[in-house]
C-alpha cells in the first residue's frame, strides 16, 4: 500500500495537464498513487490522461458529467488506501521536493494533521505572481518566514481572517476522515472549511520554502451569484471558527464590519436571489445577533450616497438647460 495518495480533479484544464501530471511523477518521494479524476471534460484532457495511463503509479477514473469538484475529491479520497493524502488541483503545479519536505514533517510529528508549504501563485501562462507569505506578512510578518510546527486552535485565529492554507497540502487521512472530508453544500470555500477543521482537531506544519505554484485566473472572480456564494462560504467558516475560537478583538472592526458593507454593496448593485441573501442574512445573525443595528447603518450609508448622485446629477441637467 502506498504511504502516499494524490487526488487529482480535473475538468477542461487540457492545457495545464501535461504539467500537473509529470509534477507530480517527477517527485523525489517514491511511495505514492496518483488518482486521476476527469469531471465530465469537453476539451482534450481525456487524450492527455491517456498517455498516463500505462504508469503504475496513476489511476484514472473518467466522469461523464461534471460534478462539484469538492464531491469528487471526496469519492477519491475513499477510493485510494495511504496514510497521507493530498488534494490537488489540476491548473497547479508544485517542485519535485513537494512530497518529500511534507511526508517528513508528518512522519516526524504525530501530533500534526495537516502539513503545507509557501506557494508562488501564478498567472495563466505562469508568471510568477507574488508569494503566499506577502499576503500572510499582514497576519504575522514573522510567522511564515520558517518553517514551523504550530498548535492548530492558536492557527485558527489566523484563519478567521484569512485562508493562510492556500493551495492544498499533506494530511494525515485519519485527520481528514474525522473533519468529515470536504463539506459538498458549499460551491466554494470548502476547503478553507475543512482545513480549519483538521486545525481545530490536530496541530498543522509549514515549509517556508515555497514549493507550490498556484494557479490564479484572472477573469474567475467575476459574475454576482459567484461572488455572493464564496462570501457564503467564508461567512460558514467564520461561523465553524467561532464555535471553536475566541477571536481577537480587532476581528469585528477588520473582518465582520467589511463583510457587511461588502454584502449591502452587492445587495444595491448586482441582481441576486433572495434565497442567497436570506441565507446571508441568517448566517451573519448567528454570528452576531445585533446585525441589524450595522446592516441600518450600510443601508443608509449607501441610500446617502445614492440620493447624493441623484441630487447632482439633477442639477447638473437644470444648469445646462440655463446655460443653453
Amino acid at each position: 500500500m502506498p504511504k502516499v495518495s494524490i487526488v487529482v480533479v480535473n475538468y477542461n484544464y487540457s492545457k495545464y495537464l501535461d504539467e500537473r501530471i509529470q509534477s507530480f511523477l517527477n517527485q523525489t518521494y517514491l511511495d505514492f498513487e496518483l488518482l486521476i479524476i476527469d469531471n465530465g471534460s469537453t476539451d482534450k484532457s481525456v487524450e492527455i490522461i491517456e498517455k498516463y495511463r500505462k504508469d503504475p503509479r496513476v489511476s484514472v477514473r473518467y466522469y461523464s458529467e461534471n460534478e462539484p469538484p469538492f464531491k469528487r475529491w471526496n469519492d477519491g479520497v475513499d477510493s485510494t488506501q495511504g496514510e497521507y493524502v493530498m488534494i490537488a488541483a489540476s491548473d497547479d503545479s508544485c517542485d519535485p521536493r513537494l512530497l518529500e519536505k511534507l511526508v517528513e514533517k508528518l512522519d516526524n510529528h504525530p501530533s500534526v494533521g495537516f502539513a503545507y508549504a509557501q506557494s508562488w501563485e501564478i498567472d495563466d501562462q505562469g508568471k510568477r505572481l507574488y508569494l503566499s507569505k506577502d499576503l500572510t506578512d499582514s497576519l504575522n510578518p514573522d510567522l511564515w518566514a520558517t518553517d514551523f510546527v504550530a498548535n492548530g486552535q492558536e492557527m485558527c485565529h489566523y484563519m478567521l481572517f484569512l485562508n493562510i492554507i492556500r493551495f492544498s497540502g499533506l494530511a494525515r487521512r485519519s485527520a481528514f476522515v474525522k473533519a468529515g472530508g470536504f463539506d459538498t453544500r458549499l460551491s466554494y470555500e470548502a476547503d478553507w472549511l475543512l482545513w480549519s477543521k483538521i486545525l481545530t482537531i490536530s496541530d498543522i506544519a509549514y515549509v517556508a520554502e515555497p514549493l507550490i505554484f498556484g494557479r490564479m485566473h484572472m477573469n474567475s472572480f467575476g459574475k454576482a451569484v459567484k461572488k455572493i456564494l464564496v462570501l457564503e462560504g467564508r461567512l460558514v467558516v467564520i461561523r465553524y471558527l467561532l464555535s471553536n475560537v475566541k477571536p481577537p478583538e480587532h476581528f469585528w472592526e477588520t473582518v465582520y464590519k467589511p463583510i457587511i458593507g461588502y454584502w449591502v454593496r452587492l445587495v444595491f448593485s448586482e441582481k441576486i436571489p433572495i434565497s442567497i441573501n436570506l441565507r446571508i442574512y441568517c448566517l451573519l445573525k448567528e454570528i452576531n445577533p445585533h446585525v441589524n443595528y450595522l446592516l441600518v447603518i450600510n443601508f443608509l450609508e449607501i441610500l446617502k450616497r445614492k440620493i447624493g448622485l441623484l441630487y447632482n446629477s439633477f442639477f447638473q441637467k437644470k444648469i445646462k438647460l440655463l446655460l443653453k
